[in-house]
């Protein structure tokens, strides 16, 4: 009985050791994956994938010179994959997958692709995939790449551009976008009718953000060209340069019997979740985000308790509320309206791929608005404190992400202080007036106060009505009388007063021939 008693406690004493080491042993759960190409049979419960392809919780990346599959004829060069893998928790972090000169099956081709999760907001709440098609071949002919419609391949199949898929067998990433989806309407290459065939795709645990509701139009029009505004501005540095680590020397070869692999370099990548240090150049033209005087200073990396990470992400501009705010590049707006920090928000993404963030708005221009493709200068909206700012005096926080760090997620801001310094003040500036503000925004924090204060300050155009015909209201007074003396009109001289001159002097002429000829009647009378 005491064997026993002592085997039982040593059993629960090594029970208590071993837990906590497989404990650690489990892997969190991946957030985000990201490829170039997957297969997804009907009944697979994880997909088939070809080429570079990440499943991460953490940062990591894959990348081939070269891809070559037999089987199903996928040939990639140039291809990169990497992803930030798990951000503040369990939240998607960004993705990218990259290739130049593609093909899949021998029936889509194309002369580059890239595809990119990317956060629609700091918080998590949701993301979407932006992609790059050039050179979209599909048969063997050049096919248009616009999101959302659809192209028969052959009699076997249906390409659609841009889609999404809940997946929901393939846990925990069910939720897939891909640049490219060929659906397999029959069998073929040895594949079941309804494979999914993804190209460029991103998965995540998380759902995409809701589509965008469609552009409203306005028919306000623009108020007048408002004069060039100058504001003092700190001593401009030298252009932005991106920090270089001198590359390790290899390390040396032993002898031995086998022949020895060349050892593979790792990429130095950013620390995720902390403030970045590189500025890389960006490729574009750009001018500062604030059409009037700003006061300002490198805030980038300060502590913040209630942004993600604890740490602010962007550079905060001081300016009246009111003071236009303008696009600092050519290129498209997304992510319009309401967010608990930024307050009234939206982002912009340049031509070429880089994001910027404006948040705190009092509201917008007709131009500030989702899928709106604006030019550098124009006005999309105004200075205020909504979100997190309705304490603080109103200023636009502004953010940039370069594109080359858009697979850290929210993350890959950099200190946009240099950007800045550099850019100059936009020129000949038209200011547009406010529009209604977009749905969602709570009661408080500045949502609707400072649009009330903005239209005090750039008041929005009456529209007025067609003028209706002109009736005497009968309820007034009317003079009728007739006016007692008329100023003659020059001689020669046109005016309207001459019609109502002349029946007046003919009346007197009548009346005093009437009084002549009585005069004369009675005269006759008495003789």
């Amino acid at each position: 009985m005491r064997r026993v008693r002592e085997t039982a406690l040593c059993a629960f004493v090594a029970a208590l050791v071993v837990a906590p080491v497989a404990a650690a042993d489990v892997a969190p759960a991946p957030c985000v994956g990201a490829g170039l190409v997957a297969i997804v049979p009907p009944a697979a419960t994880e997909p088939t994938t070809l080429g570079p392809a990440i499943t991460a919780a953490a940062t990591t990346s894959a990348d081939a010179p070269t891809f070559h599959d037999a089987q199903y004829l996928v040939d990639l060069t140039n291809a990169q994959a990497g992803g930030a893998g798990c951000v503040r928790t369990s939240a998607p972090g960004g993705t990218h997958a990259v290739s130049h000169h593609w093909s899949v099956l021998s029936a889509l081709s194309g002369d580059s692709l890239r595809a990119d999760l990317v956060p629609a907001d700091g918080d998590g709440s949701g993301w979407r995939l932006r992609t790059t098609i050039n050179g979209l071949h599909v048969g063997g002919r050049s096919v248009d790449a616009i999101a959302g419609t659809s192209v028969p391949v052959s009699n076997w199949g249906t390409l659609t551009i841009a889609a999404q898929a809940d997946l929901p067998r393939l846990q925990p990433l069910r939720y897939w976008a891909a640049a490219l989806e060929l659906k397999l309407t029959r069998a073929h290459a040895g594949l079941p009718a309804g494979t999914l065939i993804l190209v460029g795709y991103a998965a995540a645990n998380h759902p995409p953000a809701k589509p965008p509701p469609p552009p409203t139009t306005s028919t306000a029009p623009a108020t007048t060209t408002a004069p060039t505004t100058t504001a003092p501005r700190p001593t401009t540095t030298p252009a932005p340069t991106t920090t270089v680590t001198k590359p390790k020397p290899p390390p040396k070869k032993h002898a031995t019997k086998k022949k020895a692999k060349p050892p593979k370099t790792k990429k130095k990548k950013p620390a995720v979740g902390r403030p970045l240090t590189g500025t890389p150049p960006l490729d574009g033209r750009y001018v500062f985000p604030v059409a009037g005087h700003a006061d300002w200073g490198d805030s980038y990396g300060g502590a913040r308790s209630d942004v993600p990470g604890n740490w602010h992400h962007g550079d905060d501009l001081f300016a009246a509320l009111g003071t236009p705010v303008v696009a600092v590049a050519d290129g498209t707006i997304f992510a319009v309206g309401w967010n608990r920090v930024g307050g009234w928000r939206l982002w912009l993404t340049d031509h070429a791929g880089n994001d910027f963030y404006y948040a705190h708005l009092s509201g917008y221009t007709r131009l500030g608005r989702n899928n709106r493709a604006v030019h550098r200068g124009d006005v999309i909206g105004f200075v205020g404190n909504t979100g997190d700012a309705f304490t603080t005096q109103p200023h636009l926080h502004f953010e940039v992400h370069p594109t080359g760090l858009l697979y850290l997620g929210y993350d890959g801001a950099v200190d946009p202080t240099t950007y800045l310094r550099s850019w100059s003040l936009p020129q000949q500036v038209e200011v547009l007036p406010p529009v209604e503000l977009p749905d969602g925004a709570p009661p408080g924090f500045g949502s609707a106060a400072d649009f009330r204060r903005l239209l005090a300050v750039h008041p929005r155009p009456v529209k007025r009505s067609p003028a209706a015909k002109a009736t005497p209201d009968e309820s007034l007074p009317v003079n009728r009388a007739k006016p007692t003396r008329v100023a003659a009109a020059p001689v020669g001289a046109s005016s309207a007063a001459d019609g109502s001159a002349l029946p007046v002097v003919a009346g007197i002429l009548l009346l005093a021939g009437g009084l002549a000829a009585i005069a004369h009647a009675a005269r006759d009378g008495r003789a």
